[in-house]
């Protein structure tokens, strides 16, 4: 009996150690939410194939998304005449200097990753699986350390679909997302059109097979507004997507009978809010806004914001600028105006470093907020050399380059009635119930 009893009292103790040693969120009582920026890997980008003669381009047409519209560019009736760029029309145009301008608007794109790029690597980017994980290799652990992580799909996964414009990946990114720790993702946004209707229905397809959810885009605008809801450690969590404009203009927005993204028309999300608001714990509604000049939050950004948490929205999940903005808590709610990107798989002169939001979520309310500091700046103009290896595989700041962000990030949410503390490398925010 004695033996029996010593039995008994060592297995319990045993199992109090290995509870003991397991994370807060295997409890059930939290979820460890990470939420990220922007994502794209576009490694195929693809350069003008026509271009046209301006010779002075200023007085006509309107500067739109970086290019002025050709179909402006008229004296009397006589429109600009278009050249192939190859063949006697490149020479043509390489003699008057031409070198883009308002016709290039690719950017500068990456044709291989830091390190330099071995023999094997070769243009084949869609069955190349080692070259497409690269990008997230380093950001994998801490995705796999939380119980969900979204971000924002920054384009089209396709190999079919017809390019006009810079962001298309392989449709394996899929899986290479999946297996880094992506979770759920935003399809709302300026880019989804990049590889044309085509590419908007392979994401949707891929997506759904690599088993990563997706809001903000369907079929029509019905299914595009559905919700994505999970339930992790018994609490539920429904997500919504939404885009203040898209490249390609009124047509890539859902409607009856076409593919399409959300548009971020407050009568809809308000209806959609209110619909999902009874079936969840947590409304998470992730918004493509704003523009890409100022890491300061407009007053009619925040109004806006505002209006959703008081029409039931838990938390705000902002992006698209490229410039990390301020987090604000309101009325107990989060507000994420915008993280700057995760990954891009082209460099320019605006992008910015960036971070990702750690949410830790009660049954409750969202109990803290943690920033942790991302690499992600881009090449500035002109650059010659070698490529920076923190853009295209970002990573965890510490030291001095992480307490530089976490100042940013502590002045700019001070400007929104919002206190961060900085514990390391990592800014934390305590949440306070919203009768506090």
């Amino acid at each position: 009996m004695r033996s029996r009893f010593w039995v008994s009292a060592c297995s319990i103790a045993t199992l109090l150690v290995i509870l003991a040693s397991k994370p807060t969120v295997a409890a059930g009582n939290q979820v460890v939410l990470i939420v990220g920026g922007d994502v794209e890997w576009a490694l195929n980008s693809r350069p003008p194939t026509v271009r046209y003669r301006i010779a002075d381009p200023a007085p006509f047409g309107k500067n739109v998304f970086g290019k002025r519209d050709v179909r402006d560019q008229v004296i009397g009736d006589w429109p600009p005449i278009p050249y192939i760029d190859q063949g006697e029309s490149k020479t043509f145009l390489e003699k008057l200097g031409l070198k883009g301008g308002s016709d290039n608007t690719t950017g500068e794109s990456l044709s291989y990753p830091l390190p330099p790029p071995r023999p094997e690597y070769t243009q084949d980017y869609s069955n190349n699986q080692e070259l497409l994980s690269y990008p997230l290799r380093r950001l994998a652990p801490t995705f796999h350390a939380a119980d969900l992580v979204f971000v924002n799909n920054e384009g089209a996964l396709s190999d079919h679909g017809r390019q006009n414009g810079l962001n298309r990946t392989p449709e394996k990114f899929a899986k290479v997302m999946k297996a880094a720790g992506i979770s759920i993702v935003n399809l709302a946004n300026n880019h989804t059109f990049d590889a044309e209707e085509r590419g908007f229905l392979d994401t949707l397809r891929v997506l759904s097979a690599a088993g990563i959810g997706h809001v903000g885009g369907g079929r029509d605008l019905s299914d595009a507004r559905k919700p994505f809801i999970v339930t992790r450690n018994g609490i539920k969590l429904g997500f919504l997507g939404y885009s203040q404009f898209n490249n390609f203009g009124e047509s890539s927005f859902a409607a009856e009978g076409r593919p399409g993204i959300v548009p971020m028309d407050p009568f809809v999300m308000k209806e959609d809010i209110r619909k999902l608001k009874s079936q969840v714990d947590y409304v998470l509604v992730a918004i493509h806004w704003a523009t890409s000049r100022s890491a300061e939050v407009a007053p009619e950004n925040r109004n806006f914001a505002h209006d959703l948490v008081d029409a039931g929205a838990d938390v705000v999940l902002g992006h698209h600028p490229p410039h990390p903005k301020g987090i604000e808590v309101y009325n107990g709610k989060v507000i994420l105006y915008a993280p700057s990107n995760v990954l891009r798989g082209h460099s320019g002169p605006d992008l910015d470093d960036g971070y990702l939001a750690r949410f830790t979520m009660g049954k409750k309310a969202v109990e803290k907020v943690e920033v942790l500091p991302i690499f992600g700046k881009g090449q500035p103009e002109g650059h010659t050399g070698p490529y920076d290896a923190k853009l295209f595989q970002p990573y965890l700041m510490q030291g001095e380059d992480a307490r530089q962000l976490l100042e940013k990030i502590r002045t700019r949410s001070a400007a929104l009635d919002t206190k961060m503390e900085i514990d390391g490398d990592k800014g934390v925010i305590t949440v306070a119930p919203a009768s506090q």
